[in-house]
């Protein structure tokens, strides 16, 4: 799918724990081509921002957050300075994160763009943010149970053409075969 006049992003978003970065990740590889999120970004980021603890954990330095801080601005303008790259090289690519910004948007105003919105019952979301262990994690459950989340993570994006809309309930490998239909009529 590279070298279009226009590529196809596929820009996945959703709460945490709905399983975005597992959807995202296999629609990359099913249809091969560069996967970006925002996650590793950040990570990577933030990891200027750590430390070892004493007790072998993770001790976070005050411009650590998990959403709105330094690290999260930081990560947002990476990813956005990427997708621009890639979408001014004409290369199609998976993008994942939690909403589709506006300054994500424009970076691909010359692309075509599928959303794909990645959804899951709310027990299936807070079991998951549950059962992951990292300190962020733990962060984003609170939030969650506390319904501290922005709402629009919980809605199909806004300001796109084509939306897909992928329910992970009961999935453990998410069926990317709508996400891969969409992308093909994307491109007639």
């Amino acid at each position: 799918m590279s070298g279009l006049d226009r590529p196809v992003v596929v820009a996945v978003c959703g709460s945490p724990g709905a399983g975005k970065t597992t959807v995202a990740r296999a629609t990359a590889r099913r249809l091969g081509v560069p996967f970006l999120t925002r996650d590793e970004i950040k990570t990577g980021l933030g990891l200027s921002s750590a430390s070892a603890a004493e007790d072998g954990g993770v001790r976070f330095t005050p411009d650590f957050h998990v959403a709105g801080g330094p690290v999260s601005r930081r990560a947002e303008a990476a990813m956005v300075d990427a997708a621009r790259l890639f979408a001014s090289a004409r290369v199609s690519f998976v993008v994942e994160s939690s909403v589709l910004s506006d300054k994500l948007l424009a970076a691909l105003a010359d692309a075509r763009v599928l959303a794909v919105h990645v959804t899951a019952r709310e027990a299936v979301i807070d079991g998951r943010l549950r059962a992951r262990v990292s300190a962020i994690d733990r962060q984003l459950a609170s939030q969650f149970q506390r319904g501290e989340m922005d709402p629009s993570i919980f809605k199909p994006p806004s300001g796109v053409g084509a939306v897909v809309e992928v329910d992970t309930s009961d999935q453990e490998i998410p069926d990317v075969g709508p996400i891969e239909a969409a992308v093909n009529a994307l491109l007639r």
